[in-house]
């Protein structure tokens, strides 16, 4: 195999597109990739839909942060009507309502601007990125394939247009993260000095890291990892090493202090994780994930599998306890998860290994279903679309466990903090963690494997870990 790939190579280097062409390709499949979304969001927008009617409570943040200034909210979850500030993280409802105050408040014309904005920052990344491969003549045609691959890919398309979620806005974020850190890595690599503008870059980086946790509180470790990777991985200033944490640290502040303002007591993430870490830990989601989706839990009395067994749920819709605050909320399902897991170790166990499965393995669409009862189930996607994205998820957990494979062996002959095939899997165990601990769905699953298909690719320019100079350990 190895004698067969440097046979092909000279003639694959021949073939490759030079580094202006390279430029041209990739913009061209970002300006598709731009053009289908604006042709799926005009094709499934809800014109008379407003972001105050955001789901997933997000709509009466937004509204209170619109209408009054206020993150404080009431009713946003379902069934309950006490008030709070931190049933969810602040970051994509602050720029959601801020966006509106200029472009109005339709989802629709959210959805066109988020759309215009992150395509135009995945766009730059993957142009400086094919910038950095001068030397690398087989690297620009594989990240021209890849980059068709992952943004014309039918379930990017489908999370990208998405404004109701974080993942919508992660699934272009941490790409654009990653190719900009690649980039930096291999002029690392090639003994390039970094500019000014790489310096610049270096900062968005360390700000992209900080917010992660402020879009979405499950994102703590990636957050903290996406922080340290440039200050191991990169020669980075000194000034930049001892703030690069400070707009984090900072954030947790001003968060602790809305809360403690608030409720008397300092908080610092979202009351809605108590509810999520229980849906993930529990004898009926153990039953039904991952057929049905989970929020049935919440408005279904009775679930029907496609084998025919039926058994109770809880309807938590009818039968919610008399919470008076939403941290007594989060507590409370927080404690019911917990001691599930202790009443039923093997069970809790077997559900862990099954969304161990579902994250790193499942193919399919999931949930499967929506509905709890397959009679009623909405027919929202044909069999063509299932079938086209099953095999694109196909194809890019192929190149994941590539990844998996030549980073492990990368790690074991090179045993050093500044081996990229260690942060290979800090990011992937980073982000995937809480996924696990919880509940996955595609939307959760396809960010992950975009980025790490993109790790693969910066894996494959690292494979031999240059020593650190006296100076730089």
């Amino acid at each position: 195999m190895l004698i067969f790939s440097k046979s092909i190579k000279p003639t694959l280097d021949r073939f490759s597109p030079g580094t202006t062409l390279t430029a041209r390709l990739l913009t061209g499949i970002l300006f598709l990739s731009f053009l289908a979304k604006l042709f799926l969001i005009y094709k499934e927008g809800a014109y008379d839909r407003s972001i105050l009617q955001m789901e997933y409570g997000f709509g009466p943040v937004i509204t209170s942060l619109y209408e009054r200034g206020s993150l404080e909210a009431c009713g946003v979850p379902v069934g309950l009507d006490f008030c709070g500030v931190a049933t969810r993280m602040p970051l994509l409802p602050l720029m959601y309502a801020s966006l509106a105050k200029v472009i109005g408040l339709q989802q629709v014309h959210i959805a066109i601007a988020k759309t215009v904005l992150f395509t135009s920052l995945l766009w730059l990344a993957v142009i400086y990125f094919s910038r950095t491969l001068n030397r690398y003549p087989l690297h620009r045609l594989a990240l021209v394939a890849l980059s068709a691959l992952l943004f014309l890919g039918p379930q990017y398309l489908k999370h990208a247009i998405s404004i109701h979620y974080e993942e919508s806005l992660l699934i272009d974020l941490l790409p654009a993260y990653f190719l900009l850190l690649g980039a930096l890595i291999v002029k690392r690599r090639s003994e390039l000095p970094l500019s000014g503008f790489d310096h610049w870059i270096l900062v968005f980086l360390l700000l992209f890291g900080a917010s992660l946790y402020f879009l979405k509180a499950s994102m703590l470790f990636l957050g903290i990892i996406t922080i340290l990777a440039p200050l191991v991985l990169l020669k980075v200033p000194m000034w930049m090493r001892l703030f690069a944490f400070l707009p984090f640290l900072l954030g947790l502040v001003w968060w602790g202090g809305v809360n403690y303002n608030y409720h008397g007591t300092v908080r610092l993430g979202s009351s809605y994780n108590g509810e999520n870490f229980y849906r993930g830990q529990n004898a009926y989601s153990y039953k039904i994930y991952p057929e049905i989706h989970l929020d049935r839990l919440i408005d279904s009395s009775e679930a029907i599998l496609n084998s025919g067994e039926r058994f109770t749920l809880p309807n938590w819709h009818l039968h919610f306890p008399p919470f008076k605050g939403e941290w007594e909320w989060h507590d409370y399902f927080k404690q019911l998860g917990e001691q599930w897991i202790k009443e039923h170790p093997a069970d809790a166990l077997a559900f862990t290994l099954r969304k161990v499965y579902v994250f790193y393995l499942e193919p399919r669409k999931v949930p499967f279903r929506q509905s709890a009862n397959p009679a009623t189930e909405p027919q929202n996607y044909n069999e063509a679309s299932l079938i086209a994205g099953t095999l694109w998820i196909t194809l890019l957990r192929v190149l994941f466990f590539a990844g998996v494979i030549m980073a492990i062996r990368e790690l074991w002959k090179y045993r050093r903090v500044d081996n990229f095939a260690l942060w290979y899997f800090l990011f992937i165990g980073a982000y995937s963690a809480p996924y696990i601990v919880g509940f996955g769905y595609q939307r959760h699953i396809c960010p992950m494997l975009i980025f790490s298909s993109i790790l693969f690719f910066i894996l494959t320019l690292t494979k031999e870990v240059p020593r650190l100079s006296k100076s730089e350990s």
